[in-house]
This record gives structure tokens, sequence and C-alpha cells, in this order.
């Protein structure tokens, strides 16, 4: 049974239990601010790497900023031409030093592999771990990027959830250089250290085997999916 949109919202109302300790619901921004803080100038790179070029289109509702280009990252002609190693800290470097920017380096199979499991089953959720309790975080694939947004918003209107979060993947050097660059983009709501730690769990649960079934049952089995247990699995595994 795969799951749909339909099926999907029944889910979340109707079968995701409630934290013990709920908190108190965080603030969230209105979509157009969401979306300038997404799409404002970035502090550029002082390095003969950065892209001068601009940022990609915008989007609203649950589709959020579409990913950008990895040229519009770095400058893609100079960066072809560095080794593995070199390109994976040119790309961690450069974002350890961002307060709104978080950066991965895949290899080729765990690439191929996260692509092929996202595009297999591409909604899930999250808990985010805060003051004693814990809020859920979704999350859907679509077009190389994972969306992610605050559960409760997209309960109440799925067309008008705000973005959270986005993680983008880039292949562009990945036939001649075996290279995946990801980077997700802290948007609204959670700061660079939640979204690091919801980043983590989202890679454990796809490249994961016991993880990634809970993602499968999610969206192919949603009938065995119980989210308790998912949550113990991923707080233990």
């Amino acid at each position: 049974m795969f799951i749909t949109r339909r099926f999907l919202t029944e889910l979340l109302v109707n079968r995701i239990n409630r934290p013990s300790r709920v908190l108190i619901r965080a603030s969230m921004s209105p979509l157009a601010a969401s979306l300038r803080r997404a799409l404002a100038p970035r502090a550029l790179l002082r390095s003969r790497w950065l892209s001068t070029e601009g940022k990609g289109p915008s989007g609203g509702g649950f589709s959020f900023p579409a990913p950008q280009t990895l040229q519009q990252i770095v400058k893609l002609d100079l960066l072809v031409n560095e080794e593995p190693t070199q390109i994976r800290r040119i790309w961690e470097d450069y974002h350890s030093e961002k307060d709104d920017a978080i950066a991965r380096v895949l290899d080729g199979t765990e690439y191929s592999t996260l692509m092929e499991r996202a595009r297999s089953a591409p909604y899930f959720i999250f808990p985010v771990y805060r003051q004693g309790g814990f809020f859920n975080m979704l999350c859907q694939f679509q077009d190389k990027c994972f969306l992610v947004t605050y559960l409760e918003a997209f309960k109440e209107n799925p067309a008008l959830a705000p973005p959270c979060v986005t993680v983008s993947l880039f292949d562009d050097l990945l036939a001649e250089k075996d290279v995946g660059l990801l980077r997700a983009d802290v948007v609204n709501m959670l700061d660079k250290a939640e979204t690091e730690k919801l980043l983590n769990q989202l890679l454990r649960s796809y490249s994961n085997e016991k993880l990634y079934d809970w993602v499968d049952k999610f969206n192919n089995r949603p009938n065995e999916f119980d989210f308790d247990a998912f949550r113990h699995a991923i707080d233990n595994e």
C-alpha cells in the first residue's frame, strides 16, 4: 500500500502520538518572511573557489525555496580540478563558518543509495528535542532536495507549511570525482545545532538498513509504522 497525501495527513493526525511533555509551540515566521530569509545574500567565502552568482528561484507552500545549483555556490570549473580530499576540505571548511548552512560529503555509493531510497520513500518524520521534550518535523524528498517543515503546520495546512530546512544534493562531481555534495540550509524555527542533529538523523535513517526499514514502512507499509518504536530505534541504534 503506497502512501498518498490523504493517507499521509490521516496518519500524521491520528497515529503519531504527541510527546508526554508537550512543548510550547515554537513561533513561526510568515511564509514570505521565511522565503526572504532563505534567499538572503550569504557572506562570501574568501577563496578563489567561491561563485559570485546569485541565488536560485523561490517556491511557495510546501515546495519551499528551490535547490541551488552547485555553480551558484562555488566556481565549479575550478573545483573540478581538485582532488576529492581537497574538494571535501574546501566544501566543509566553507560551511563550518556559516551560521545557516551545514555541509556533508558522500561517496558515489552513499549518494546513489540515498537518492534511490529517497525516491522510493520520499516522506518521513523526525523528532527534534528541546527543553526536555520534543516536536516533530516532516521531510519530503523531491528533485534532489529534502524539504523540511514543522509537522503541526503541515497538519493544519499542507499548502502553507513554511520552510524550516532544505537539504540539497549535488551530483556535478559524481562521475569524475566520485564525490556527492550535500548542503542543509537553516531557514526557520531551528538553529544550526538542531538542524545538524536532524540532518544526521535523516542520513542515518536512509543509509542504515534497520532504520531505513522504518522509512519504508512509513511510505509503503504505513499500517506497520509505529512512531514510538522508531524513535526508540533511532535513539539507540
